[in-house]
């Protein structure tokens, strides 16, 4: 019987001390905890990962239909410490945007709904929590993040906006990054909620942690022993309200059956060879030990798509294709397996000067040529000929100038004056202003959509949108709309990855009216144009008939609730 007690006994005399080193690395204890360089007073960072493994194996994914592709997402963080995020700071507050505007309220269990003052859903701002090692001492700070979060009512629980994004794209010879390969594309998650989903240990996420995932099929495998400070974190966050996250040593896993975890196939793509690139927090918004490895990318074969689409080619810009003398513009030809441009070159992208271009683009369809895109180059004016002058202490001078169209400019770069004759401020030391002479050519004016709200209708109350492609870069500067009511309005454009790109909070009148945006917009395929806050703006329902073509610069595609309906936003 003595034996029987004495190895159990032995057992939990060996068991005890590791527990005790463990516990000597915590959220309140740093006396085991290890910093990366090796020193005893340095911030205890995340390091957030993308598992290539987990795209390629996770249910049996990636799962292809026609028209889309699914895939999951698994986040291992290999850093030496865990990503907190709270919704509730350590006093108790939380944070919330309403358009420019932001709002702190104490709310320390976070049970209030906020709502903006104009009726609207706010972004929630939240930190994320850092955790600093000084000797055995543990303390923490916050840091609020740039990014807001989206609060699902629905789900309970705050999403992190844009946390992943993921393209299909196409290989392109020559090119090492897959980051720069030239995008299909797009989809990403609306928000992730955070949480320690598996631990780098479990069998379930073999294969997941790795010491380098951007390489595929590369990485050594982590567990639990792998990393200095197992746990830290706490191996037990949720997706609550007041804080989520991922401890170090451990993954987070969005499954491929979840909302949003796709990538839509368009038409014009046939079955073959492509990659899947997948980035976590490509915004950049959480600090990291490691800001350069949070991206992977995978190989994949399309069977489920077409075999006989027309092949397609098309030239964009990023930028308006009037350039000043020596100024060459970037042209950037769609996604395929070669290319070859008037110019002779044979890479997705040229920088090109004045002339007229076109590109042939090979793919799995076949090849296609490109419709012609001209680069303007605008005349230089003459230098501007300046007259200064001497005054007496205290006084405002007159300066004037020989342009056609003069911009004055202090010494910092600040504008002045747009006139021949500038008048400085009162002087008591002696200043330098500059002056140029601008050449502008006019932009083409266009209008398209819907013209009027003829047809069936009701003023609506919902958040559906227009979607729209941009198919060269230009300023959105108006949309006309129909009103229930007068009210302080937001519109908002985001693009297809779920970033706001702008904003404009305007007071629209009742009825019909024109709202000044002036939003500048670069090409890409399923921009929304949507109305936050108070809505009550108009919807047909009938005489729709999409697709709406605005000249050679945009499309008009369809709404979110389909090609009956047409929103004023």
């Amino acid at each position: 019987m003595k034996t029987r007690f004495t190895i159990p006994f032995l057992l939990i005399m060996l068991v005890l001390p590791m527990r005790s080193v463990v516990a000597q690395c915590t959220t309140s204890n740093a006396t085991s905890c290890q910093c990366p360089d090796g020193t005893s007073d340095c911030d205890l960072l995340p390091d957030m990962t993308l598992s290539w493994y987990g795209i390629l194996n996770y249910l049996n994914g990636p799962n292809e239909e026609n028209g889309r592709v699914y895939l999951t997402g698994s986040t291992p963080n290999i850093g030496h410490g865990p990503l907190e995020v709270r919704g509730v700071d350590l006093n108790g507050y939380r944070r919330f945007t309403c358009g420019v505007d932001t709002f702190t309220v104490y709310d320390p269990n976070a049970q209030q709904q906020f709502i903006c003052p104009n009726g609207g859903m706010a972004k929630q701002l939240t930190t994320q929590r850092i955790f600093h090692k000084n000797g055995s001492t543990m303390t923490s700070s916050e840091r609020v993040m740039p990014q807001g979060m989206t609060y699902h009512p629905t789900h309970g629980h705050t999403h992190f906006d844009q946390w992943g994004i993921y393209s299909l794209r196409m290989q392109e010879q020559g090119v090492s990054d897959p980051r720069q390969w030239p995008i299909i594309n797009e989809g990403y998650k609306l928000g992730f909620c955070l949480m320690d989903y598996n631990s780098c240990s479990d069998g379930a996420v073999t294969n997941h942690c790795k010491d380098d995932n951007t390489v595929y099929n590369a990485g050594n495998n982590m567990t639990a022993p792998a990393f200095p400070n197992y746990g830290l974190g706490g191996g037990n966050y949720g997706c609550g309200m007041v804080k989520q996250g991922i401890s170090s040593g451990y993954t987070d896993i969005y499954s491929e059956y979840l909302d949003g975890m796709w990538i839509d196939i368009p038409s014009n793509t046939c079955n073959g060879d492509y990659w899947i690139v997948y980035e976590v927090d490509p915004l950049d918004v959480v600090r990291e030990e490691n800001e350069g490895n949070n991206w992977t990318a995978v190989p994949i074969t399309l069977t489920q798509q077409g075999t006989s689409d027309p092949a397609i080619a098309r030239i964009t810009s990023d930028e308006q294709a009037f350039r000043c003398p020596d100024q060459p513009v970037r042209l950037n030809a769609n996604a395929g397996s070669s290319y070859l441009w008037s110019t002779g070159e044979t890479t997705s992208s040229i920088m090109a000067g004045p002339g007229t271009y076109t590109v042939q683009v090979t793919s799995y369809c076949g090849s296609a040529t490109s419709a012609p895109f001209t680069v303007t180059e605008l005349t230089r004016p003459d230098a501007p000929i300046a007259f200064g002058t001497t005054i007496c202490e205290g006084a405002s001078a007159e300066v004037s100038v020989s342009a056609a169209d003069p911009v004055w400019y202090d010494a910092v770069g600040n504008v002045v004056g747009t006139n021949a004759q500038f008048f400085t401020p009162q002087l008591y030391t002696d200043a330098t202003y500059y002056v140029t002479d601008r050449s502008t050519e006019e932009g083409t004016i266009l209008y398209g959509g819907k013209p009027n709200d003829s047809g069936g209708g009701v003023y609506h109350a919902g958040d559906q949108y227009l979607l729209f492609d941009a198919l060269a870069a230009f300023k959105l500067r108006s949309v006309q709309v129909y009103a229930d009511s007068a009210a302080i309005r937001t519109i908002e454009l985001v693009d297809a990855t779920g970033v706001m790109r702008a904003t404009r909070s305007v007071f629209v009148p009742a009825g019909p009216s024109r709202v000044s945006l002036d939003f500048d917009i670069i090409p890409g395929l399923n921009y929304r144009l949507m109305v936050t806050g108070t809505t009550g703006l108009w919807r047909n329902f009938g005489d729709v008939s999409y697709p709406y073509q605005i000249g050679s610069v945009a499309t008009i595609t369809t709404s979110t609730s389909g090609l009956n309906y047409y929103y004023y936003l």
